[in-house]
């Protein structure tokens, strides 16, 4: 039995915000084996040390996806196998030029806006395994209204979820759902988290008509912009090292 109290003692860190939910993450991983799981949004490492739990013994392959990996190497890293794959890319160019197996569980921790996640969630739905998870952290947050981006207040994430999925908003308030194309399970605490396993891939067709993805996707790059392009008047900087992150300034769907 894997000795699990130096993660237990990371995850309660002030500067891990999986909270309890961590745990309900780790019991989803320990079902499962042979499998493949990616982390969009990797920051210190927490979900990813949560997703490596057992992994050499249950034969799990773990890898992330993130614009800087500093925080890892000094955080989370210790609690990965030898053979993580860490890509530094947005999160988004990633989805659309990803050519490996598919994923058991995609877990979605980026850029807290709904315009963001819908983008992830176009291409990376394709690379789900039929039956696997996608997982959202931040689901149910504490304060009213949305990030905070160059002055502007974006849509959130419950947004994207409830949207990409064609969910009543009240599915937020419940704590498991289930129609005949998904089974979703809400854990409000820590900023929440959602789970949602997707029955069939032939369901894959029928979200992606529910939203206009013209707009979502030049909101998207208006976004992109603001963080990748330094002739932006309005760059934000975030110190990192732009030259090195695969990334498409425009994508259209």
């Amino acid at each position: 039995m894997t000795d699990l109290t130096p993660l237990k003692r990371f995850i309660n860190e002030p500067h891990c915000d999986l909270g309890e939910n961590a745990w309900k993450l780790a019991d989803l991983v320990r079902t499962m084996k042979d499998a493949r799981f990616i982390d969009l949004g990797v920051r210190l490492g927490a979900s990813s040390a949560v997703m490596s739990i057992e992994a050499d013994q249950r034969n799990n392959q773990v890898c992330g996806c993130d614009l800087d990996y500093d925080g890892f190497f000094k955080n989370g890293r210790r609690f990965v196998s030898e053979n993580y794959t860490c890509y530094q890319a947005d999160s988004v160019t990633l989805g659309k030029t990803w050519d490996e197996d598919p994923l058991d569980i995609i877990f979605v921790d980026t850029i807290h806006t709904r315009e963001q996640v819908l983008a992830e969630l176009y291409f990376w739905v394709n690379h789900l395994k039929e039956g696997g998870y996608l997982i959202f952290h931040d689901s149910h947050w504490e304060k009213e209204g949305g990030d905070l981006i160059g002055g502007v207040e974006w849509k959130r994430v419950d947004e994207a979820i409830t949207d990409f999925f064609n969910l009543p908003t009240n599915v937020m308030e419940m704590d498991v759902y289930e129609n005949e194309d998904i089974l979703l399970k809400h854990y409000p605490g820590s900023y929440g988290m959602t789970f949602v396993q997707v029955k069939t891939l032939s369901a894959i067709e029928r979200f992606t008509d529910n939203i206009d993805w013209e707009d979502v996707f030049k909101i998207r790059n208006q976004l992109n912009d603001l963080h990748f392009n330094r002739s932006n008047p309005d760059f934000i900087d975030w110190n990192q090292d732009i030259e090195n992150i695969e990334n498409e300034l425009v994508i259209t769907p």
